[in-house]
């Protein structure tokens, strides 16, 4: 079972072509949108844009998947994989490939069966230009899963599902009508495409100050919506720009007031990347015990499965206080809510 590899489905249906790079045109479209948007205040906010509700059946095997908890992902997912349903074989099959041919030849029956009983994102892992098709399933790869999926997404779209509502707009290949398919999906919560086409921005050597700047609005207007991914991509945008050594590590990060801020704000709605990074912080902080130290350590390996933490602070002996240390690192863990932010074109995060 593989484990922090990407699949490149959301290199696919998101990728860059020549209608999907950013225009200096679309910046008085976007201005237009931040200027008119707002951005739903109620409590509830941080679940509109979650796959599943948490009712749902999936709802915990998904959200383990992106806790990095393959292990009870897989036997969530299980019981609903043996009697077919499709968004459990498409789940279960995103954990199962990488590790050893016998089991990419169990994902990709499992990913076929889900194409077949109709998960349009199934469907677009057998294109023949994804290259996760081609390491895994290449026995499967063909065009005619694209053209299946788009059919699938396109019936969804009529039944209201924000997501297919996108990408159905997406693929018709419209520079205008994906600009304007980005600002809709973000009006009714889904915010994926606000983030990525900001992604694009700020990766993009050709963008200009100007440009950049309405990228990290359009991530700042997706943050105050409590979406984790705009708030890690403004993380790794301070980190790429301005780094500051960490003591005892290799890493390097940005040394500024917002970027803790950041940090804080993705720790307390569930970031994996914010958790990693509070903890590496927190070996600055001097005001912090060994104990503390441990106790963070703790709920950082329970949270996301983060071993790599106890290896970095001082193991305890005392047996009660060991207990006591993984009682109040659980409670930690359960203050957090419980968000899903993965998707099917964004199955995995690192």
């Amino acid at each position: 079972m593989k484990k922090g590899l990407f699949v490149l489905l959301v290199i696919l249906i998101s990728g860059c072509s020549e209608y999907t790079e950013p225009q200096e045109s679309d910046i008085a479209v976007f201005e237009r949108f931040l200027s008119e948007v707002t951005v739903s205040s109620d409590k509830n906010t941080i679940n509109v844009a979650s796959l599943y509700p948490p009712q749902d059946k999936l709802f915990d095997a998904v959200l383990a998947i992106q806790r990095n908890h393959w292990l009870k992902a897989i036997k969530e997912l299980t019981p609903y994989a043996e009697k077919k349903d499709p968004d459990a074989l498409f789940w279960l099959a995103q954990i199962s490939y990488g590790s050893n041919p016998t089991e990419n030849i169990k994902a990709g029956k499992m990913m076929l069966e889900s194409a077949q009983l109709g998960n349009p994102y199934a469907a677009l892992m057998f294109d023949p230009d994804n290259i996760t098709c081609q390491m895994y399933f290449s026995r499967y790869c063909d065009k005619k899963w694209v053209s299946e999926a788009k059919a699938i997404l396109a019936k969804q779209a009529e039944k209201g599902d924000v997501r297919a509502i996108f990408y159905t707009k997406k693929f018709k290949g419209n520079h205008d009508v994906y600009i304007n398919a980005i600002i809709e999906a973000a009006k009714n919560n889904y915010y994926y495409p606000l983030v990525e086409h900001a992604n694009d921005i700020l990766n993009n050597s050709d963008s200009d100050k100007e440009m950049k700047i309405l990228a990290v609005k359009l991530l700042n207007k997706s943050r105050e919506a409590k979406f984790i991914p705009a708030i890690d991509s403004l993380i790794f945008y301070k980190e790429k720009n301005r780094r500051v050594k960490i003591k005892n590590t290799k890493e390097v990060i940005d040394y500024d007031r917002e970027y803790y801020e950041l940090i804080n704000e993705g720790y307390q709605l569930g970031s994996n990347y914010a958790w990693d990074m509070s903890f590496l912080l927190s070996l600055d902080n001097k005001k912090l015990s060994d104990y503390d130290l441990y106790v963070k350590a703790t709920a950082s390996n329970l949270f996301n499965r983060n071993k790599h933490s106890l290896s970095l602070v001082k193991s305890i002996t005392d047996s009660k206080k060991i207990e006591q240390a993984n009682c109040k690192a659980q409670e930690i863990v359960d203050s957090i809510p419980k968000i899903i932010y993965i998707d099917g074109t964004h199955p995995t995060v690192d």
